[in-house]
């Protein structure tokens, strides 16, 4: 190390010891140093957090000696010690000290060495230290970097009003394209993802990997918390531009959320918490967008984290069930198909219908291996029921997630052969404002599943009035319509749902009215030409124990 190109801070209150430092700092005409003095430890302190200061001599104090590795880790210093003897070395060693020179034996030949010596040790450790906080796979910091910097930030505030926030990244269906082309091309992509996010931040800015497909980006003096917004609009539009990797051309997308300093915490821990609960408001919002966090929405917020952590420990420990809803043709009267409805036998609050847990289900990513399990499950219970002599259908609903699956076509062929259930037994719902929102996916998706051999309905249809051109031109086997709103306050929607009966019937598709609560319904919607019912009226929900022992006569559709 050439002390001569660097500066060094003097810190020591008692004017003697002070003077005798100087004097040794500045006898070497060869290795002069530029040195400032400070004579207070908090003056000291803020020095160093905000100056170039290449080392720092300071008295034998180990509190300031902790508080000046936190402000500044790439500083060297030296500790000054009045101490006779050696025994206190190890302690200001492992605080942080580069190096302890005892006063009754300092010269400026070996306060030169220590510091020439010094140097070159923390330029091997340097290396070392470098690599225990940086992410192999993108190069960008870790999770023990930006802990190390928040903690410098934080400590920099009690001095000096300081702004700054941090942005927790979040890759949108990430895992699907794990799971559909590979972890290899995976890891690409987040190479790719790590070198669009360094454009997007400024030079004074900390971006950091925390883990899988998560990234922490520190933004260091903020004015106001729209500088944070305008930099996550700009991240979540750079990772939104297509990608090609290995011939595939892959589109990404990001949710984004911010808690800033200190309005949204006074700790690492509670702004890394809040930004957190950030970023799930933003992928409940409907994802490829940013939330800041709001304490208003807090309770609600770990309330839905709360369910979603019981979802994951419910789906391993096996607290889910699946029961089964009859649909009955309006000819005959007979058990043509079963509905797998979902319900969750949860340990506290007993047994939960999906509408509370579902769309969390849906935001958190959980829906894919729930859907999975579903199938799975419910194709054992085909199996059971056609044993037993039971002849009908399986009926599935199938989740926006599911639908954008690439490889879902093929999974469901493997779980077809593995249950020996034949693909005409089965029958998968999609609703109609999922075929809308992913059209493309969608009529990809509907090709594949009728190449099976399995059949296709679209639910929940007419509510949308945009999905008659796909229900013409798609393998489509029919429409499930909702009939709860057929009172005769609602005269205008029953004549809407006879009007797309007739639509429906004259496009040689097949129609299933759901939500038939009572016989005037039932009566009604068969006289229209509806083929199928299914509601309360008909029949609800029951276990497979209750499908296989049930009397009904049964038919095929």
């Amino acid at each position: 190390m050439d002390t001569t190109a660097h500066r060094l801070l003097l810190v020591e209150v008692d004017p003697d010891k002070r003077e005798q430092l100087l004097a040794l700092c500045r006898s070497d005409a060869d290795h002069a140093l530029q040195v400032d003095v400070c004579t207070r430890p908090k003056e000291a302190l803020n020095r160093l957090a905000n100056g170039n200061y290449t080392a720092c001599i300071i008295p034998d104090d180990n509190i300031l000696l902790r508080d000046v590795r936190r402000v500044s880790s790439q500083t060297l210093c030296l500790v000054i010690s009045d101490q006779p003897g050696h025994e206190q070395d190890g302690q200001a060693l492992q605080d942080g000290a580069d190096d302890v020179l005892h006063r009754d034996t300092l010269s400026s030949v070996n306060l030169n060495r220590a510091l020439l010596h010094a140097g070159f040790r923390r330029q091997q450790g340097g290396k070392l230290a470098l690599q225990a906080k940086q992410d192999p796979l993108t190069g960008l910091g870790n999770r023990a970097q930006l802990e190390e910097e928040l903690d410098r930030l934080l400590l920099r505030s009690k001095r000096t009003p300081t702004r700054f926030g941090l942005l927790y990244i979040d890759l949108d269906y990430f895992k699907q394209i794990n799971d559909s082309f590979g972890h290899g091309l995976g890891d690409l992509l987040l190479a790719v993802i790590a070198n669009r996010l360094r454009r997007s931040m400024r030079d004074v800015d900390l971006i950091t990997r925390i883990g899988g497909d998560e990234f922490v980006a520190l933004l260091h003096d903020l004015h106001d918390h729209n500088d944070a917004a305008l930099i996550a609009s700009k991240i979540i539009h750079t990772l939104s531009e297509p990608i090609t990797l290995n011939g595939h051309h892959l589109l990404i997308s990001a949710s984004v959320g911010i808690a800033t300093f200190p309005q949204h915490g006074a700790s690492a821990g509670e702004l890394l918490n809040h930004a957190d609960q950030a970023l799930y408001r933003a992928k409940a919002g409907g994802r490829n967008g940013f939330s800041f966090y709001s304490p208003d929405e807090e309770a609600q917020t770990q309330h839905n984290l709360d369910v979603e952590q019981g979802l994951r420990h419910g789906l391993l420990e096996g607290q889910f069930r699946l029961h089964y809803q009859p649909i009955v043709d309006t000819r005959q009267g007979n058990t043509v198909a079963w509905e797998a409805l979902l319900r969750w036998q949860h340990p506290q609050l007993g047994l939960l219908s999906p509408d509370a847990f579902l769309k969390l289900a849906e935001h958190s990513g959980l829906i894919l291996p729930m859907g999975h399990w579903v199938i799975g499950q419910a194709l054992t219970a085909v199996k059971q029921w056609r044993d037993a002599g039971i002849d009908c259908r399986l009926s599935v609903n199938l989740s926006d997630r599911e639908l954008k699956q690439p490889r879902f076509a093929d999974q469901l062929h493997q779980l077809l052969a593995r249950s020996k259930v034949p693909a005409s037994a089965i029958q998968l719902e999609l609703r109609e404002d999922a075929l809308l929102k992913h059209a493309s996916q969608a009529e990809k998706l509907c090709r594949n599943i009728a190449a099976l051999g399995v059949d296709i309905w679209l639910d929940h249809f007419g509510e949308e009035y945009g999905a008659v051109g796909y229900l013409a031109r798609l393998p489509i086997k029919g429409v499930k319509l909702d009939a709860r709103r057929m009172g005769e306050q609602h005269a205008d929607h029953a004549n809407y749902l006879r009007n797309l009966i007739n639509l429906t019937r004259s496009m040689d598709k097949q129609v299933i009215a759901n939500y038939v609560e009572n016989a005037q319904y039932a009566e009604l919607l068969s006289s229209w030409g509806g083929d199928y019912l299914q509601g309360y009226w008909i029949g609800r929900p029951r276990t497979l124990d209750d499908v296989i022992n049930q009397p009904a006569t049964l038919s095929s559709l």
